[in-house]
C-alpha cells in the first residue's frame, strides 16, 4: 500500500511541476497532499523495514566485540526500541483520540493520517516482538 502511495506521490509531483513549468499555474493544494501521502508511505513502511533489517545500524564499535557480546548488545537495543517504539504507539493512540485539524488549504480532516501513525507504529511494535525474541535466542545459543 505505501509503495501505490508513493507512485501517486510521484505523479502527482510530476504533474505539478508539469502544470508550474508549462502554464505558470500550479495544482492547487499538491503540497498538502504531498505531505499527507508522505506520512502514510513512511507509517505504512516502518514494519517492512523493521522486519527485512534494513533500517540503519551503526556498528563501529561493536563489530570488534565477540559474537556472544554482539548478540547481547542487539538483545538489549532492540528490547530498548521495542520499549520505545510501544511508547509511541500509546502516545500516538492518545494523540489520534483528540485531533479535530483539518488541512489549511483544502479543508480535508487529518485525523485518518493521525490514526494511519498509530497504525504503523502498533505495526512495527508488532513487527519488532519477534525480532527481539530472535535475537535474545541468538545471546542465548552462543
Amino acid at each position: 500500500m505505501a509503495m501505490g502511495v508513493l507512485v501517486l506521490m510521484m505523479l502527482l509531483t510530476v504533474s505539478d511541476v508539469l502544470m508550474r513549468f508549462l502554464f505558470r499555474n500550479p495544482i492547487m493544494g499538491s503540497t498538502e497532499l504531498i505531505e499527507v501521502m508522505m506520512a502514510v508511505v513512511v507509517f505504512l513502511a516502518l514494519a517492512w523495514g523493521a522486519v527485512t533489517r534494513e533500517h540503519l545500524k551503526v556498528d563501529l564499535l561493536i563489530s570488534h566485540l565477540s559474537p556472544r557480546v554482539q548478540a547481547i548488545v542487539d538483545s538489549i537495543t532492540m528490547f530498548m526500541g521495542l520499549g520505545m517504539v510501544a511508547i509511541i504507539t500509546w502516545r500516538s493512540f492518545l494523540d489520534s483520540m483528540d485531533v479535530q485539524t483539518s488541512s489549511a488549504l483544502l479543508k480535508f480532516p487529518m485525523y485518518p493520517f493521525h490514526w494511519i501513525m498509530t497504525l504503523g507504529f502498533a505495526v512495527l511494535c508488532l513487527a519488532m516482538v519477534p525480532l527481539f525474541i530472535r535475537s535474545v535466542v541468538e545471546a542465548v545459543k552462543r
